[in-house]
C-alpha cells in the first residue's frame, strides 16, 4: 500500500467508528456506541498526524476527514445522548440533537472553507464538543444535557478562540530565520 494511502485509511475507520457507534445506539449497546466514538477519537487524531509526517497533505484529505467527523463527532455522540436522555423530552429533545449537529457540520464546513490554515481554531473543534457531550450524558439529567448541548452547539458556531496544537511546535527553521 502506498504510504499516502494510509492517513486516508486511518479517516475512513475513523467514519467506520462513527457508522459503528450508531449501530450500536440503535442496538441498545450504549458502551460499545461510546467505545466506537472514542476509536474514532483516536483514528481522527492520529490520520491528520500520519498525513504531516509522510507529507501526505491533501484537498481530498481534509474533505475526507471532515465527512468522517461529521459522522463520528457531529451525528453518532447526538443520536447516543438522544437515545439516552434526550428522549425523555420528546421534541424538543430531538430539536436539541438536531442543533448539535447543524452545530457540527456549520463548524466543519466554516473550518474547510476559510480556517485550516490558522493558528487557532475559531468556534470549538467538533470532536471537542463530541467529548463535552459524552461528558454531559454521564449526568443523565435531560435538562442538564440540554443546557450543555446548546453551550456546545454555540462554542462550534461561535468566533471563540482555541489553541490549534498542530501549529503549536516552532519549526526550527523558523526559529534560525529569525536570527
Amino acid at each position: 500500500m502506498p504510504h499516502k494511502l494510509v492517513p486516508t485509511m486511518l479517516t475512513l475507520c475513523n467514519f467506520a467508528s462513527g457508522f459503528l457507534a450508531i449501530y450500536a445506539v440503535f442496538a441498545q449497546r450504549f458502551s460499545i456506541a461510546i467505545l466506537f466514538i472514542c476509536f474514532g477519537l483516536l483514528f481522527d487524531l492520529f490520520d491528520g498526524w500520519t498525513a504531516r509526517k509522510l507529507n501526505a497533505v491533501s484537498t481530498f484529505g481534509k474533505e475526507l476527514d471532515s465527512l468522517a467527523d461529521i459522522v463520528t463527532f457531529g451525528v453518532a455522540p447526538a443520536i447516543l445522548a438522544y437515545h439516552l436522555v434526550l428522549s425523555e423530552l420528546g421534541t424538543i429533545g430531538l430539536g436539541v440533537a438536531l442543533l448539535f449537529s447543524i452545530g457540527a457540520i456549520l463548524r466543519l464546513a466554516r473550518f474547510n472553507a476559510i480556517q485550516s490554515d490558522l493558528p487557532t481554531f475559531i468556534g470549538l473543534p467538533v470532536p471537542g464538543a463530541a467529548i463535552g457531550l459524552l461528558l454531559s450524558v454521564a449526568f443523565m439529567s435531560p435538562w442538564f444535557v440540554v443546557l450543555s448541548t446548546c453551550l456546545l452547539s454555540w462554542l462550534m458556531v461561535s468566533h471563540a478562540k482555541f489553541p490549534h496544537f498542530k501549529k503549536i511546535k516552532v519549526d526550527e527553521e523558523e526559529v534560525h530565520g529569525l536570527h
